[in-house]
């Protein structure tokens, strides 16, 4: 059976999870926690304990967590080539030391040698200040390519960025695994398991018949501003990992969780089940019920899958 959960906006684990949390200061400690600011020993004790005896802070740790962590990588900064900082160096030192010149220049009494040493200076400074402006213009054309070429192949592989739908289940897929998420729900029973997440989701899940394995229970919550289901089996101690999302969002171009063209070309063809490339000995499957539109992951093959969850279709 699944376990019983008051209707307290306080004990509402998508609240938790989401990133729309409007509950007072409780969690800020867990924030201080995720960041190292806390120096009681005592205080850092309890607060440890706390997050992992109670559910409802230990969903909040880990939204925490993955959000500063996605946050991080999202904003990864292009390096300047160090070359340039090089070039620049040396035209300040040039700049300087003709600057030297002149003032030595100057001060002679030779004006025929002023005004010839002055000319080589200034004929000096426009070649240097155009190869400078052609190595910049150069080095500028190159990192609009190549943003352009990324961009262009982040379009087509969407696989690779943060919020494609493969992406996230073999990561969370991973997560699971290690025991660094823990099932929100402990059930059995599909039926119990179902009606527990759909209080916390704007689409219904879908619970598959399963043969020779048995269901451990899931887990709600909220990425890019889509809500998710997880839902989590086991077949002889291996995890067979199911992410579910709302086949609508997905399949209208939603920003939120996003699917590869081919995929979706596969889903509007009606292909009920096809694998995703391997990633290691990860195997992802895509396929679809009713509403909802599915991403299994397990360290199994294509075929042991689809005989273990057995109603997909």
């Amino acid at each position: 059976m699944s376990d019983s959960i008051p209707n307290n906006p306080g004990n509402n684990p998508m609240n938790s999870f989401g990133p729309n949390d409007h509950t007072d200061s409780k969690y800020e400690m867990i924030t201080a926690y995720i960041d190292n600011q806390i120096k009681d020993p005592d205080e850092y004790d309890r607060i440890k304990k706390l997050v992992e005896s109670n559910p409802d802070y230990y969903n909040r740790y880990i939204f925490e967590k993955l959000t500063k962590e996605t946050f991080q990588k999202g904003n990864k900064r292009i390096e300047t080539p160090a070359y340039l900082y090089t070039n620049i160096g040396n035209a300040i030192s040039e700049y300087i030391k003709n600057a030297e010149i002149k003032k030595s220049v100057q001060s002679s009494s030779n004006k025929d040698s002023i005004s010839q040493i002055y000319s080589q200076q200034v004929n000096m400074e426009k070649s240097n200040l155009k190869r400078y402006l052609m190595y910049g213009s150069f080095a500028l054309i190159i990192l609009v390519a190549f943003a352009f070429v990324f961009n262009n192949y982040l379009q087509t592989n969407p696989q690779h960025t943060e919020n494609d739908l493969v992406a996230v289940s073999r990561k969370i897929f991973d997560k699971v695994e290690s025991g660094e998420v823990k099932l929100q729900f402990q059930s059995h029973n599909a039926k119990d398991l179902a009606d527990s997440m759909n209080k916390y989701l704007d689409f219904k899940v879908f619970v598959p018949d399963i043969k020779d394995a048995e269901l451990e229970g899931g887990v709600c919550n909220e990425q890019n501003g889509e809500k998710l289901a997880h839902i989590v089996h086991k077949k002889n101690g291996v995890i067979i990992y199911t992410l579910q999302a709302n086949m609508k969002d997905v399949m209208n171009n939603s920003e939120k969780i996003i699917l590869c063209p081919e995929f979706k070309e596969n889903v509007n063809a009606g292909k009920n089940w096809f694998q995703c490339n391997k990633d290691k000995s990860k195997t992802a499957v895509i396929w679809f019920k009713d509403n909802v539109i599915c991403s299994s992951v397990a360290h199994l093959d294509s075929h042991d899958i689809s005989k273990t969850l057995t109603s997909y279709k």
